[in-house]
């Protein structure tokens, strides 16, 4: 038996370990502050670009070093980030490149991590912080990954981040070994944590992240069941919470100047882009555009999502740099966003259809999904919209009465998932067993 385990009363202790864009520090927040209410002492390990977001949700974050945003926005990589689905040849010096620019900092962050998981009772990573996994097996520490999007491979369809198609049965199978190169990217890090600590021999160039050692792992899906059902062929059994949301805040408001513009008018539609900040420029002058064919109105996300409209707007049209999703939708005719997993899920909770105009990962998956179900227009990319398409997607999206039906239904059926709170039981029972086993 551990020795730590035996201290009568001793509060269990959660590293959660998260990278990516906002979409996937945010669910991690979510978890943490709902362990923490289940008397954890939680340890968020993310990179500094996300730090204020995590002290927002009463977590202090782990100090991990330079971020990674600056990379995202490095102009050279631009064209690897917003169209790799269809990157070729001629990509590859990118994709060099960019594994140098990420070698020190991805040290930094499993130097971090590794410190920190010593004297942990659960290890919860994203499937980017793959590493955690073997890490934590090799420390003895049980380890759950959270998947915000289908992860695990199955005949029946291609891998989520690549749109998550049905290719037929072996392309499908082989998508999911694209994730090989993941772990090109960590190659020398790997090395380095080895040297170091005599640890990470799970850790090895070419291993496929998403199929290593599933056994030793704990899988959670936050996603609905409503949206992506379990194939009923994954290689390991997965939990399916629904996606996670944190309670409701009572003191929580919108901005006065989004209260006026609410209350002056019929609802307007939300365009927002969450963290997807490229092609900003072009962006906004098609969302513009296609508002001024339509004629309705509209409130601008302004925020990390890199919209960047003039100060003259027309009265028919607001911006705010940030809004609570869980307040300001329910109060809109309809969403138009990029398709990431949390609004997805932010715009179906509160009944309302979208557009969605993906830009890279899951996207594209989630808006096919939508789509599928009646929510929404089969999804087209942003970079491939023009104004007067998407004016007449808005205005389908806000008067077409099936859609808005459907919306409906999907938000009721998610309404009924319990989410976080599931997955936190099931997280705080694994720790707890470790500790008195």
């Amino acid at each position: 038996m551990d020795d730590r385990a035996s201290e009568a009363g001793r509060t269990p202790r959660a590293v959660l370990v998260t990278f990516g864009t906002r979409g996937d520090v945010l669910p991690f927040c979510v978890l943490g502050r709902a362990l923490a209410e289940r008397g954890h002492a939680v340890r968020l390990v993310t990179t500094s670009d996300y730090h204020r977001s995590v002290r927002g949700f009463g977590l202090e974050p782990v100090e991990t070093g330079e971020g990674f945003e600056a990379i995202l926005k490095d102009p050279r990589f631009e064209p690897l980030f917003r169209n790799y689905l269809a990157a070729g040849l001629s990509t590859l010096p990118l994709i060099g490149q960019l594994r140098r620019a990420l070698q020190d900092r991805l040290t930094a962050l499993i130097e971090t991590s590794l410190a920190e998981m010593r004297g942990a009772d659960i290890v919860v990573f994203n499937p980017f912080a793959f590493f955690a996994g073997p890490l934590a097996r090799e420390l003895g520490i049980p380890a759950v990954r959270v998947m915000c999007q289908p992860l695990l491979p199955t005949r029946t369809m291609s891998a989520s981040l690549f749109g998550g198609a049905d290719r037929g049965r072996i392309e499908n199978r082989l998508s999911y070994e694209a994730f090989r190169l993941l772990s090109l990217f960590g190659r020398r890090s790997f090395a380095e944590i080895r040297r170091r600590h005599g640890l990470g021999r799970g850790l090895r160039a070419l291993a496929n992240p998403l199929t290593r050692n599933l056994g030793d792992l704990h899988h959670i899906a936050a996603w609905s069941p409503a949206l992506s059902p379990d194939p009923g062929d994954w290689p390991i059994p997965a939990l399916l919470t629904g996606p996670w949301q944190a309670p409701p805040d009572p003191s929580a408001r919108l901005g006065e100047h989004v209260e006026v513009f609410l209350g002056a008018g019929p609802p307007p539609v939300y365009i927002g882009f969450g963290s997807m900040f490229w092609g900003a420029k072009r962006n906004t002058e098609v969302v513009l555009r296609a508002l001024e064919i339509w004629g309705g109105r509209a409130i601008l996300q302004t925020g990390p999502g890199g919209l960047q409209p003039p100060p003259d707007l027309p009265p028919t049209i607001a911006h705010t740099r940030h809004a609570d999703h869980g307040l300001l939708f329910p109060r809109v005719a309809a969403v138009v966003h990029h398709g990431g997993a949390g609004t997805t899920a932010a715009a179906l909770r509160a009944g309302r259809p979208s557009v969605i105009l993906p830009l890279l990962g899951d996207q594209l998956f989630w808006g096919r999904r939508v789509a599928a179900l009646g929510a929404a227009e089969e999804p087209v990319p942003l970079r491939q919209v023009k104004p007067e398409e998407l004016a007449a997607r808005i205005a389908r999206a806000v008067s077409d009465a099936d859609m808005a039906r459907a919306a409906a239904e999907i938000g009721r059926r998610l309404a009924a998932e319990p989410g976080v709170a599931m997955a936190a039981d099931r997280i705080d029972a694994i720790a707890r067993e470790r500790m008195h086993p």
